[in-house]
């Protein structure tokens, strides 16, 4: 029996567009598509902005002073986090496990320009028990850290938990690190895998 649920968030809760992000930061900006890219992912920036070791006050200067264009630090984290789409498939799913009493824990990679943006413009992360977040935790999927941090809050046995991810790396680095898991490919799906351990929807 799952007494509590952790779920992924990106392609899960909700889908992401990264080349629209890279886009509407190029407009913002006026650097290129290739620039904004490069400036993410040189020496990991935005793996080291999701493990918080790189503030958002931090990213935004270092744009600033890269681009011919000024804008503010709103018009950046806009730009950079209107992204999202909802799967609104799941949600109802999510509402009905709040109602069968079943703790719920979002456990995602994010940064929290993102998550910001996602906590304030979706309302059903507000169903959610906890949040363990990549930039909180100093650690990202598929490091056992952020596994050992998000089983901390768990309030039962592993046992009774359950967590699905999209990317299957995280959810075999999940399963050594005791949590039952699946990859999350469509509600259909989850509602078999929820069935199967006693959660009827």
């Amino acid at each position: 029996m799952i007494k509590t649920m952790y779920f992924d968030l990106g392609n899960v809760l909700v889908f992401f567009d990264h080349e629209k992000m890279y886009e509407q930061l190029s407009t913002l900006s006026g650097l290129s598509v290739a620039t904004i890219r490069s400036m993410l992912q040189e020496n990991k920036t935005q793996h080291r902005y999701e493990t918080g070791l790189i503030t958002t006050d931090e990213l935004y200067n270092r744009f600033t002073q890269a681009s011919p264009n000024p804008f503010s630090l709103e018009e950046f984290a806009y730009a950079a986090s209107n992204i999202f789409t909802p799967n609104e498939e799941i949600f109802p799913i999510i509402k009905e496990m709040k109602k069968q009493k079943i703790r719920l824990i979002l456990l995602s990679n994010t940064s929290e320009c993102h998550f910001n943006y996602i906590f304030k413009t979706y309302p059903i992360l507000s169903e959610f028990n906890e949040w363990v977040l990549s930039y909180k935790a100093g650690a990202c999927k598929p490091d056992p850290k952020i596994f050992e941090k998000a089983l901390k809050l768990a309030e039962c046995p592993a046992s009774n938990c359950f967590f699905v991810d999209d990317i299957h790396e995280y959810v075999q680095a999940a399963r050594k690190a005791g949590l039952d898991s699946e990859v999350f490919s469509n509600t259909t799906i989850l509602k078999k895998h929820l069935a199967d351990r006693q959660v009827f929807l």
